[in-house]
């Protein structure tokens, strides 16, 4: 048998991933001389029957090869399988590409499905997929073969459905194809470190899915889609690293975002990211619930006038719309009970403070369809705009005179599936997200995605606009129950984030208790710091809702500077490859939460280290954070500094770290001062009072001038502002210097020498 073996060289780069195809057109993936992947079968359902490559329905004609440049990807080659589709004597070719990048460690495979309409008049499921490329066996190979994979699914970019296992036939790892997201498949022994595969949908995000029959991973067009026109294509990717899962799916998504040209500019500058805001969503305090004898306008005054925090903006949830059939949407402006004086009135009224604002489905009764296209479901009592006139645009203008910054788009797993035009029409979907997007970026409003499913954060990739995304369900289920962990967002950020876009964590308390809040069964928050702190090193927006009598202030603070500026790290936190490994070893039963994250201040950086609900324990070594030797400390003992490295490991204890506690190390290099011996060092250890100790917000440089015997560490503030930095020094030991921002420019020197340290403008 005659077989072409394609070895993807990476320009830059080394990686061992392999592809073969044989004369029939099985094809095969290998990582080193391991195979990772085997090919199943090439399919199609149309006229209401299967053609496969199985039962030769489907038959292969024959391979040829092509070669060609991306213009974001760059140079690429492929083998082209070629299929005959015979329907009532008529031939169509069907072409299945096989495509390596030169420089990318990636392949992509792509399903051209031919010149003619394909339609069906008995579909499939949503969760199924009408056309069938590639697709591989879900199995374990041999007895040597131990790999696992975790794979994000469902609402809430995928958090809500998660799941782990053990790579095998007997697993089910795609449990719905509307819901499924991408796959995370690695080797067990090298614990997450090394090899994995990152199985993604390409393109066509809200058309096309992954899917699950018996143990055959199959990709492919949404089983229930009608009509699939002339010309059609789409395509997946199995993207390799060997930097193990934290670095791999970063590089992935990095790949994912340079294909669609994504562009990171409006997550950069969103103020509702960048800054302290407030909320009022199910979990807050006034979400459907007023001060007692206010009516909504009066109260939003009073959070605004009481609350002695630095919000920028304030967040309108879905009390303030009129509501219709299905409790969805139908006219986008505020019931005169909720504000009398309308939006613009408030807007001024709260001193021109900007307004982000939900939104939900929109219902069959919406006002709009009279004046605009909208897409209508009377089964399901909803309707959508179809995007083909000025219906985004008019409303986004109208909300700008209102002070609006950020729209929020609710409610986006029911607006598809609970939505009949949705999964049955191929392009619906992507015409709705891709006009908001459209209309946003004109008006310059950002968007926030909320209940999104794997393939809507996707999609974001091809609408810059959309800048973030709750990765957790309602603050209010953690409310109501202590064993739901609506804080455990450490997989969902991992791919929200390698897509571009900022993980949201939700609104939360900043107290345990809050009576008059309008939950059922005692709402209690056991750990308000916890919150505090998965908010803040998410990097996506930090949005307390508490009562204004129950603000704790100085809890909220530890997020920001002192003008609201919220103290950030480089990249979310994050669970770390041993751990997620782990949650796959032990066949999807989690093994607790363990993060990091990382900032990096001319070439230093400094990590952060977060343990809860453990229950095992685990002992860390700098390479597992991608960490060099240092010093770490407990965030709440500045002056307990040890060494930290591959000799002395940091111990983490499951009974210390439970999910009633929090633990919490920063992890710092230690950094050359002096020529002379002996040789002094110093540590950059940062605020012990902020969750980020070391942020890019504060810490503006490191210059250390050896030669000089000094270091300068400068420092940014509102003005005046007093900024404490503590340092541990290898003559002068653990110290803080506080430093005060000058009242002109809000910057300062920090200075360190071989016997003192002291503050400079």
């Amino acid at each position: 048998m005659r077989v072409f073996v394609f070895l993807l060289f990476i320009v830059g780069c080394w990686c061992d991933i392999q592809v073969s195809i044989d004369q029939n057109g099985r094809y095969n993936i290998s990582i080193g001389n391991h195979v990772w992947l085997r090919s199943a079968r090439t399919a199609l359902y149309v006229d209401n029957k299967w053609y496969s490559s199985h039962d030769n329905t489907l038959p292969l004609i024959d391979i040829s090869f092509a070669q060609g440049i991306d213009s974001n990807l760059g140079h690429w080659n492929e083998t082209q399988l070629n299929y005959d589709l015979v329907r009532d004597g008529i031939h169509t070719k069907i072409v299945g590409r096989i495509r390596q990048w030169y420089s990318y460690s990636a392949i992509t495979f792509h399903l051209d499905t031919g010149d003619q309409i394909m339609t069906n008049t008995v579909p499939l499921t949503m969760n199924t997929v009408r056309t069938v490329f590639p697709s591989f066996d879900i199995e374990q190979i041999d007895s040597n073969d131990q790999r696992g994979y975790f794979t994000i699914a469902g609402e809430m970019a995928g958090d809500d459905d998660k799941h782990a296992g053990r790579w095998n036939s007997s697993n089910k790892v795609i449990q719905s194809g509307m819901n499924s997201g991408p796959v995370v498949l690695f080797n067990l022994t090298q614990r997450g470190e090394s090899d994995i595969l990152v199985l993604s949908p390409f393109s066509r995000f809200m058309a096309t899915s992954l899917s699950q029959t018996n143990n055959r991973l199959e990709y492919g067009v949404m089983g229930s889609i009608l009509t699939i026109p002339a010309n059609y294509n789409h395509s997946m990717i199995v993207f390799y690293s060997s930097e193990g899962i934290n670095e791999g799916i970063r590089k992935w998504g990095k790949t994912m975002q340079k294909a669609f040209n994504r562009t990171n500019k409006n997550r950069l500058n969103d103020l509702t990211i960048n800054y302290l805001g407030y909320y009022t969503d199910n979990g807050a305090y006034y979400y459907y619930n007023t001060e007692q004898g206010m009516n909504y306008e009066e109260t939003m005054i009073n959070v605004h006038n009481q609350i002695p925090l630095p919000f920028h903006y304030i967040q309108l949830d879905s009390w303030w719309y009129y509501k219709g059939i299905g409790g969805g949407v139908t006219q986008y402006t505020p019931m005169p009970n909720i504000f009398p004086d309308g939006l613009q009135a408030l807007h001024r009224r709260l001193q021109n403070i900007p307004l982000a604002a939900h939104n939900r489905y929109w219902a069959y009764d919406t006002v709009y369809k009279q004046n605009y296209s909208f897409v209508l479901d009377e089964q399901n009592g909803k309707a959508l705009p179809i995007g083909n006139d000025s219906f985004w645009l008019d409303l986004f203008t109208q909300t700008r005179d209102w002070g609006l910054i950020l729209y929020e788009q609710d409610w986006l797993d029911r607006q598809t599936y609970n939505f009949s035009p949705t999964f049955t029409d191929i392009h619906i979907g992507h015409q709705w997200l891709m006009s908001m997007g459209e209309a946003a970026d004109k008006v310059e409003i950002n968007i926030q995605y909320c209940m999104a499913l794997p393939r809507h954060i996707l999609t974001a990739l091809q609408i810059p606009r959309v800048t973030h995304a709750r990765v957790s369900t309602d603050y209010a289920f953690h409310l109501k129950s202590e064993t739901a962990p609506q804080w455990a967002i450490g997989i969902s950020s991992m791919f929200a984030d390698a897509l571009g876009l900022a993980p949201f964590k939700d609104v939360f308390w900043s107290n345990s208790y809050e009576p008059g809040a309008p939950y059922s069964d005692s709402p209690r928050e056991i750990l308000p710091e916890r919150e505090i702190l998965i908010a803040t090193l998410s990097t996506g927006p930090v949005g307390p809702g508490d009562g204004i009598n129950y603000t704790n202030v100085e809890r909220i603070m530890k997020c920001c500077r002192q003008d609201g500026l919220i103290l950030k790290p480089d990249r979310p936190l994050t669970m770390i490859n041993r751990l997620a490994s782990d949650w796959a070893f032990y066949n999807g039963i989690s093994q607790g939460e363990l993060y990091s994250t990382r900032t990096t201040i001319t070439n230093q950086t400094f990590h952060v280290i977060f343990a809860s609900a453990l229950k095992r324990d685990y002992s860390i070594y700098p390479s597992m954070i991608e960490a060099q030797s240092g010093v770490v400390w407990p965030y709440d003992d500045s002056t307990n500094v040890s060494s930290f490295s591959d000799v002395n490991p940091l111990n983490i204890s499951h009974c210390t770290c439970s999910a009633a506690s929090i633990c919490v190390w920063y992890v710092s290099p230690l950094i050359q001062l002096t020529e002379s011996t002996p040789t002094i060092y110093y540590a950059l250890l940062g605020e012990s009072n902020k969750w980020t100790a070391i942020s890019q917000q504060r810490i503006r440089f490191i210059d250390n001038q050896i030669k000089n015997n000094i270091a300068i560490i400068g420092l940014q503030g509102a003005p005046n502002e007093l900024v404490s930095i503590n340092i541990f020094h290898t003559v002068l030991l653990s110290t803080t210097v506080t430093c005060p921002m000058a009242s002109d420019t809000g910057v300062a020197r920090l200075i360190i020498t071989s016997s003192n340290m002291f503050c400079g403008f």
